[in-house]
This record gives structure tokens, sequence and C-alpha cells, in this order.
């Protein structure tokens, strides 16, 4: 007979039926009972293994369910609390959050369930910071633990980019959008990193090819010598600003960003060429208009928990245009945001 089939007769005949049954706290706190009294190193490894962190968490989890106190594990309850702010389809992420505070590392899973019902920081703690560390320094859960928790990601629909879960688990009134990232008290959050592509959908990312071949684009390179060679297509437009009648010019120019984006409405004039970036800057901005008009930005270093939070369409073209954002030339019909 095996230790795992005396396991199972004793735990039988103490039961009242004589049924062992893993759903049944009463009988599974009687197992528990068996552990205890014989909790030899033959028995562990036959039914756990002999992983010390996995007979830490088994023997952990079977006290949570044979405890008469509670209707439910302390994990069950926790992930009821994450699914109202992540989705109840993202158990996937749940897991993982619930993994990390449970660990014999951190052991934290009974104050994340704490705090998840009673959290401390919110939406305006959000926009008065400037780096994730400082703003749930507060919660008091270790440094460790949180920088565990804000790199989590997901690359399911919708994706989840790191910090994306941090938010939703330490800001009250937070949760994960089916639309957009983040929304917190009522505020919907786009969360970017460096390099990020400001815009709606229904603006494409076109090629060289597609700017190249534009009627209008030919057009600049017949009248005023633009080519690609050697430079992306925007510097090509800002250098061969030149010209006696620039009224024309502007005329084209601004014909080519119709084709290239028609539901933008970006016009430029005079003012827009005057230095190298300006052209640039009016082309983030406008390709922005609509994408901001109903929700914020977020832009996230996760190299240093650094972030800006953009309120906006307005504040958004003011730190274009401030140099808060840096709107890099691309070679594609779409700047590059970073900061």
């Amino acid at each position: 007979m095996t230790v795992i089939d005396k396991i199972l007769n004793e735990w039988s005949f103490r039961c009242h039926d004589g049924i062992v049954d893993l759903n049944d706290s009463k009988k599974v706190k009687i197992l528990l009972e068996i552990l205890e009294e014989d909790i030899d190193d033959d028995i562990l490894n036959a039914l756990i293994g002999s992983d010390d962190n996995a007979k830490s968490k088994i023997l952990k989890y079977l006290k949570r369910v044979g405890d008469t106190n509670s209707n439910e594990g302390l994990e069950q309850q926790v992930t009821k609390l994450l699914q109202t702010r992540l989705g109840k389809s993202r158990n996937d992420i749940i897991e993982q959050v619930i993994f990390i505070a449970d660990s014999k590392q951190f052991d934290l899973l009974e104050e994340l369930k704490s705090y998840l019902e009673n959290p401390t920081i919110g939406y305006n703690d959000l926009i008065e910071n400037d780096n994730l560390d400082t703003l749930f320094a507060s919660t008091k859960f270790p440094k460790e633990f949180i920088d565990k928790i804000i790199a989590i990601k997901g690359s399911a629909q919708p994706s989840l980019g790191m910090g994306e879960v941090a938010l939703c688990v330490f800001l009250k009134n937070t949760y994960k959008s089916n639309k957009g990232d983040v929304v917190s008290d009522s505020n919907m959050i786009e969360i970017k990193g460096s390099g990020a592509k400001v815009m709606n959908a229904d603006i494409s990312v076109g090629s060289k090819a597609e700017i190249m071949n534009n009627p209008n684009f030919q057009k600049l390179v017949e009248l005023y010598g633009s080519s690609m060679k050697g430079k992306t297509w925007v510097e090509n437009i800002q250098s061969a600003y030149q010209g006696s009648d620039k009224t024309e010019y502007i005329s084209i120019v601004n014909a080519l960003l119709k084709d290239l984006y028609p539901f933008a409405n970006i016009i430029v004039n005079d003012k827009d060429f005057t230095d190298a970036l300006s052209f640039n800057k009016k082309i983030a901005a406008g390709i922005a208009n609509e994408y901001l008009k109903d929700q914020d930005l977020l832009f996230f270093n996760p190299e240093t928990n650094d972030y800006i939070y953009i309120k906006g369409y307005e504040d958004y073209v003011n730190k274009i245009y401030d140099g808060t954002l840096f709107a890099k030339k691309a070679s594609d019909k779409i700047p590059r945001i970073s900061y």
C-alpha cells in the first residue's frame, strides 16, 4: 500500500459518509488534520513533490479551504476583487498577480485583499505624480512587489502593456477598458511608450512608396526638386521650401496632406516651415485630434517607471510645441512621439 493509499484510507475512515471530497471544506479540514499529524517528507513528496515552495503553497491553500470561518478561500476572494478591475476574461493575468502576492518571497495575499477592498490612492494622485514608484509608495507594499506587478503584461486582446495591471490593482475606481487601456474615475487613459503613434485607426501607416507615388508629391519633385533620397519625406518637403512662389508650394503640400490624412484636416501655412521640426509638429498635432477627444494619454518609461500624464488634446499639443513631447520625423506617414 502506497503512502497516498494510506492517507486516502485514513481520510475516508474519518469522513462520516466514507467519501473523500476536495470541494467539501469540512472534509478538506479533516485531510489537513491528517497531514499535520504525520507530516513527514515521504507523505509530502508523494502528494506534492519535493519543491519547498510547492509544499508551502499547497499547505497554505489547504488551510484556507479548511477554514470554516470563511465562506471562500482567500485566493477566490482576491480573484473576484481583481476580476472587477481586470475583467473575468483575464484570469491568466489575475493568476500572475495572485502567484506573486502569495509567493514565499512576499506572502502578501491577505494584505492585497485588504488593499483591494479599501485602496488608498486614486486618479488625482496619478495626475499629480510622474513616477509609478512614488505613486504607489503610500500603499506600503514592498517596492520589489510593486515592480513585479508593474512588469506584468499580456498579449491577448485587448492587450495589456507594462504598468496597466499595476494601475488597475493599486488605483481605486480603476479598471481595464474594452475600448482603451484603463479607465480611472471615468477618465479613459491610453498608455503609450516612447516612439508611440498617436492617431486614430483610420490613419493607416503608409510606406515610402505610397508617398513617392502620390501625384502631389511628384508635383513637388518636378517643380521644386524634392526627392526621397537620403532624407525622410518630411525633411525633403521642409528643405525644398525655398522657391519664390511659396503660395503655390504650400497649396501643393496641403493637397498632399489631404491625400495622406483625409480625416485629419491638417492645413499648413508659412509659419509651419520656420524651423526643421515645425512641419512635423503640425502633422503630429493634426492626426491626434480625433484620437484624444475622449481620452487622455500616459507616456510611460518602463526602464525608470517615470511617466508623463497628458490631459486631453490641448495639453498634448502644448507639450508637442513646448518640447516636452518630441515628434520624431518618420520615414512613413506617422511621426513617432517620444519624451
